[in-house]
C-alpha cells in the first residue's frame, strides 16, 4: 500500500518514541543474519532526538516511515531510515531520503552523509540511484552484537 491523501509528514516528538522504535527494529528485522538483538531502543532514539529531528511519515494512526537528520555545519547525516516492512519497494524510502536532504537543504547544508553497514551490498546500490556516491569506510564497533566482522560504507551526495 502506498501513501494516500491521508498520509501526513510530520516531524517526530517525544510521544513518538516508542513507535519510532517499534517501526525501526520491524524494519531492521532483515538485519537479524549478522546482528543478534534489538537495532535500537528508546533510550537511544531519545539521544538522537537531541541532535536532530526524526521526520515521520504516518497514514491516519499508522507510522509508515521515518528518518533521523543532524545538521552538521554544511553537512546533513541522514540515518536509521525505516519504513514499515509491508510498504517496502513502494518509493517511501526515497521519499523519505528526499525529505530528509530537503530539510538539509533549508538548513544551509551543501552535502548529505549516510552510512550503510557492509554485509548489506544492496544498499550501496539502491542509495547509488539516489545518487549517493562511496567515499570511505568506519570502523563499526557500535555494532557490539555483531555476529560476523562489520563496518560501515560512508557515502555522500551534493545537495
Amino acid at each position: 500500500m502506498a501513501t494516500t491523501p491521508n498520509s501526513l509528514l510530520r516531524r517526530a516528538t517525544h510521544g513518538d518514541v516508542a513507535s519510532i522504535v517499534a517501526l525501526v527494529n520491524r524494519a531492521f528485522a532483515i538485519e537479524r543474519f549478522f546482528k543478534t538483538g534489538d537495532r535500537i531502543d528508546e533510550a537511544q532514539i531519545c539521544e538522537m532526538m537531541l541532535h536532530g529531528p526524526f521526520l515521520l511519515l504516518s497514514d491516519d494512526d499508522t507510522l509508515i516511515a521515518c528518518v533521523h537528520a543532524k545538521l552538521n555545519g554544511e553537512r546533513v547525516y541522514i540515518g536509521v531510515l525505516a519504513v514499515d516492512p509491508a510498504q517496502q519497494k513502494s518509493g517511501i524510502g526515497a521519499r523519505m531520503m528526499r525529505e530528509a536532504e530537503d530539510f538539509g537543504r533549508r538548513a544551509g547544508c551543501k552535502f548529505a552523509d549516510i552510512r550503510v553497514v557492509s554485509v548489506r551490498p544492496e544498499l550501496p546500490v539502491i542509495y547509488g540511484k539516489l545518487g549517493y556516491v562511496e567515499n570511505g569506510v568506519e570502523s563499526a564497533e557500535i555494532i557490539r552484537t555483531s555476529i560476523v566482522p562489520v563496518h560501515f560504507v560512508t557515502m555522500s551526495k551534493p545537495l
